[in-house]
């Protein structure tokens, strides 16, 4: 694979729906990369010194996905980082574009069913907690198409994290 900008090692960035891994795979397949680790929402928990929900209640899904552009911003200057973004984050142009353009984009694809059964055990999601499963159900689809726009490619979360880490691996690698 070519690498993008000519840079030497862009950012690997996880993209995908709530709950289908991107954590979970991103931290091992750091280390198996030799790479730096960064959560976006972690990211953005850390720089602005306030939760995720409060950040939605102090100015809505708007001043959250502002916040949350200023941190795609910032990890396209990070290479050699394994980057997991927020669930939303690819689903707005601005991101998705940028994100594509400075890193290799691996959308980790997992069933919704799968993805849902995870989601119900997790209390702090603002938008989680006010929808039904029909709903979450008709974001999951809208999102998959922003995702498999923006990626590079799509690597199936369908067995242990250490299976997809190996996976991304040899996808990296090229």
């Amino acid at each position: 694979m070519e690498l993008k900008n000519n840079t030497a090692a862009p950012p690997v960035i996880l993209c995908g729906f709530m709950s289908c891994g991107k954590t979970t795979v991103g931290r091992p397949l750091a280390r198996r990369l030799g790479y730096e680790f960064v959560d976006t929402d972690e990211m953005l928990v850390e720089t602005y010194e306030m939760t995720i929900p409060e950040m939605f209640k102090k100015g809505g899904e708007s001043y959250f996905r502002d916040l949350e552009h200023q941190i795609a911003k910032r990890v396209c200057s990070m290479p050699r980082t394994v980057v997991s973004t927020g669930g939303g984050m690819m689903t707005f142009p601005r991101n998705g574009e940028i994100l594509s353009k400075h890193g290799i984009v691996i959308y980790l694809e997992r069933d919704f069913e799968e993805c849902y059964s995870r989601l119900v055990l997790e209390k702090d999601r603002p938008l989680v907690k006010s929808r039904t499963k029909e709903e979450l159900r008709q974001m999951y689809e809208g999102r998959t198409l922003f995702y498999k726009r923006y990626s590079d490619f799509t690597v199936r979360n369908d067995g242990t994290a250490q299976e997809a880490v190996e996976r991304i691996a040899q996808v990296v690698a090229g």
